[in-house]
């Protein structure tokens, strides 16, 4: 295949390799989502444990993601998007096989090395290989990856889990990961290639600058906006079994709606971002919608489990969009010989804020017996992102733009 791509075109094989590496990469943290309830029945964990077991596969992912970048630096985004797809099956081949609650750690930290290096790995070879007007589109595209993974994992899982086992769900996805690892080898071409532009090699091989406030702007944005969707998103499920007598079938549908519905969105706002509104204008109006979900998560109780249904059209439509956004920021706004350090810096805001989000929510719902304290922070914390936004009016533009 062609290694730069000629603008307002989308060569597709490097769509589904970006979105494979994005979806498979991230998968552990969302299959483990989806099978809270049977993983924590049949090894004896605690909602607070669990939530604990989760929040280490974040927080390896936030203190590796600024060291991935780097090494995306050097060694190029095809590299790295195999290295993330082959750390990724042997995280989840460890899940697979995992009997007690110490294994389950062990696979969790496996895997969390991917789920911190996939996006400064796609971002790199975004930058590397797409010009300026089409990446917008591309970005959407390798963001829709993590939420066609959520969209498989809340319609496959569950089936998996009650013909097979939960295990037999990872060892799946597991095996597939490895597979699309080896295809990855041989569907792109080299990363130094003539094909690619003398341009971005130029700018590659040139010294690299001090990263500028938006970078950290958007990392910081990227930390609350982590708690929301790492509280919000990861007990979705239980909260529907647990507190709205949801069937573990519905519960997963709950959770593969934002993700199928989130696809059409993080595409629409990632060109959005590029060609017509300003990204922090969008991370605001994204955050905003963060607002309105943790509200309608409140009113669940009180006034019944249908309200979560619109609130996945709610979730799909910015908190769970936000980060193509905050992706495309860091391509169009930092230059390429930066883009792995710039992605892995805003990657450990996330990540941190995963795993945050995580423990927060699990040890709230322990301790009060209910969700309703987490999701009012969480709906605070959500001002406070769409302050970070507003704030940073230089996101997303190259310095002295």
């Amino acid at each position: 295949m062609s290694g730069y791509l000629p603008k307002n075109r989308i060569n597709v094989s490097l769509g589904l390799v970006l979105a494979a590496t994005m979806g498979l990469g991230a998968f552990s943290l969302i299959g483990v989502a989806v099978v809270a309830n049977d993983l924590t029945k049949d090894l004896g964990l605690s909602v607070t444990f669990f939530g604990a077991a989760v929040s280490v596969n974040t927080i390896v992912g936030a203190v590796f993601a600024p060291l991935g970048g780097r090494i995306s630096d050097k060694v190029g985004g095809k590299k790295t998007c195999v290295f993330v797809l082959f750390l990724s099956a042997f995280g989840l081949g460890v899940l697979a096989i995992a009997n007690n609650k110490w294994a389950l750690i062990g696979g969790l930290i496996i895997a969390g090395f991917p789920q911190g290096w996939c996006n400064p790995a796609t971002n790199k070879l975004i930058a590397e290989r797409v010009p300026a007007g089409s990446r917008g589109l591309m970005t959407g595209i390798k963001q829709s990856g993590v939420q066609l993974s959520v969209m498989a994992a809340g319609l496959t899982v569950p089936t998996i889990a009650y013909f097979v086992s939960w295990r037999g769900a990872f060892g799946f996805y597991g095996f597939l990961s490895l597979v699309v690892g080896v295809i990855v080898i041989t569907a792109l071409g080299d990363g130094n290639e003539e094909t690619i532009s003398q341009a971005v090699k130029k700018d590659v091989n040139t010294k690299k600058s001090p990263l500028g406030k938006p970078v950290w702007l958007l990392a910081f944005y990227a930390l609350f906006m982590g708690i929301a969707v790492g509280g919000a998103g990861r007990y979705l499920p239980l909260f529907g079994e647990t507190q709205l007598g949801m069937s573990n079938f519905e519960a997963g549908l709950l959770s593969a709606l934002p993700g199928g519905l989130a696809i059409f969105f993080r595409i629409w706002w990632a060109r959005l971002a590029e060609e017509r509104i300003a990204p922090s204008n969008a991370l605001a109006i994204q955050a905003l919608t963060s607002v309105l979900v943790m509200a309608m998560l409140l009113a669940a109780v009180p006034l019944g489990g249908w309200i979560l249904w619109p609130m996945t059209f709610v979730a799909a439509s910015g908190l769970y969009a936000w980060n193509a956004v905050a992706m495309l920021s860091v391509i169009i706004g930092v230059p390429t010989k930066d883009s792995g350090r710039a992605s892995g810096v805003v990657v450990m805001g996330f990540m941190a804020g995963l795993s945050i989000g995580g423990f927060f929510v699990g040890w709230i719902a322990d301790v009060t017996g209910s969700f309703d304290a987490a999701w009012t922070v969480l709906l605070l914390l959500s001002f406070v992102s769409i302050g970070i936004a507003l704030s940073g009016k230089k996101i997303g533009r190259l310095p002295g733009g």
